[in-house]
């Protein structure tokens, strides 16, 4: 799990926690750093790594299966799903949106105005 040694959650940044696991593996696969077929931590071994709940990254998973980026296999693992030219393009609007409406929550929460 290297790619997420560095992840740290912010419980002040008033975004709910499964949302940032969801963001930061979002993020990761779109920028490359997981690639389609490359297998994700299991649900239970990433909620101990990060000292959260199973349900919290449930969640996540469960969400960004939705959203295409991976699929899980029973008995086999989660896994970075096949994207297309035209769904990869979409993936990364998805990342560039998660991750500017992150910053802008961020942004909020420690008191800049909207003309900041």
């Amino acid at each position: 799990m290297s790619r997420l040694e560095s992840f740290q959650l912010d419980y002040s940044s008033g975004l709910p926690v499964w949302i940032q696991v969801k963001n930061r593996l979002a993020y990761l696969i779109g920028a490359g750093e997981y690639h389609a077929g490359d297998r994700l931590p299991t649900v239970r071994a990433l909620a101990v790594d990060l000292d959260i709940s199973y349900n919290t990254v449930n969640r996540a998973y469960m969400d960004l299966e939705r959203e295409g980026y991976i699929s899980t296999r029973k008995g086999r693992g989660t896994f970075v799903a096949e994207r297309h030219s035209v769904g990869a393009a979409m993936a990364s609007d998805t990342t560039v949106e998660l991750l500017a409406d992150d910053l802008i929550r961020t942004c909020s929460n420690v008191g800049m105005s909207d003309d900041d």
